[in-house]
């Protein structure tokens, strides 16, 4: 879910709140927040203001409304149109390939993969840790070179690029035996 999705879910949420706490007041008999909702909109700059914030929230709750009838195209990815229909794979089927071959290289510790969709096809950031040991340069060519082979060898899908981030530099940890 993207960052700014989120952030008007969440100002929608408290305010569609905020409401309904505002009418169950009233509906419970409370008459102050209806009179110092009339005090406040007596001002004429207070009217601007709630109407401007009005405008707002509606422009969010439509932006919202609409965004949850679009389709992800970054959920799957077509590999192959046949007469009996489409061949597709998830993203989460494509990290475990990528995890799987990335077992391959020695001195890596752990792959995180991040897949990533644009125009020109599928781009991979994979994030990984190494051995302190291991050569960054030639590990880094080795996991992209297998990366690319191994997805398509195995879904058949062309990959645009890979880009490798080292995130960590340490020996495993061995697993105690009491």
């Amino acid at each position: 879910m993207r960052l700014s999705y989120r952030f008007f879910l969440a100002f929608f949420s408290l305010v569609v709140a905020a409401l309904a706490a505002f009418f169950i007041a009233l509906a419970a008999g409370w008459e102050l927040p209806l009179s110092a909702l009339y005090d406040f909109l007596a001002v004429p700059s207070n009217r601007w203001a709630a109407g401007i914030i009005s405008v707002v929230v509606l422009l969010i709750s439509l932006y919202l409304f609409l965004t949850s009838f679009q389709r992800s195209s970054k959920r799957e990815v077509v590999l192959q149109e046949t007469e009996h229909g489409y061949v597709e794979i998830t993203n989460s089927a494509l990290e475990d390939l990528i995890r799987r071959a990335a077992r391959h290289v020695r001195g890596i510790r752990e792959v995180k993969p991040i897949l990533r969709y644009n125009r020109d096809g599928l781009s991979v950031v994979l994030r990984i840790g190494i051995n302190p040991d291991a050569s960054i340069p030639a590990v880094s060519e080795q996991v992209q070179q297998i990366t690319r082979d191994y997805l398509e060898e195995k879904a058949g899908i062309q990959v645009r690029g890979i880009s490798v981030l080292v995130e960590s530099v340490s020996f495993e940890q061995k697993a105690r035996v009491e």
